[in-house]
């Protein structure tokens, strides 16, 4: 009895699916909604808006490392220290 239940179960659960169908398409495909829009994965003139969004963290990122860079020559740590008279070889890759 039990199986023919579960079997039962998964038969209604198969003809709901079946007639359901799927739902109806996100993307509009009438003449008005393709000529409002002749690009609608581009935000820019040649870009889509992931490419627009990896261009703004690579400008933030470049500007962060820029400013570390420039609070190191204002606070005289991009080079070591010249107090001797005698020239000491760099050995942490600074020139």
């Amino acid at each position: 009895m039990r199986r023919t239940t579960g079997l039962a179960s998964v038969s209604v659960a198969a003809l709901l699916l079946a007639l359901g169908g799927c739902a109806a398409d996100p993307e509009r495909t009438d003449l008005k909604s393709i000529t409002s829009n002749l690009t609608p994965e581009l935000q820019a003139t040649a870009e889509r808006p992931v490419d627009i969004d990896v261009n703004w963290a690579v400008n933030a990122d470049q500007d962060l490392r820029g400013a570390w860079n420039d609070l190191g020559r204002f606070w005289l740590t991009n080079r070591p220290r010249s107090l001797s008279n005698y020239p000491i070889m760099s050995t942490g890759g600074n020139r």
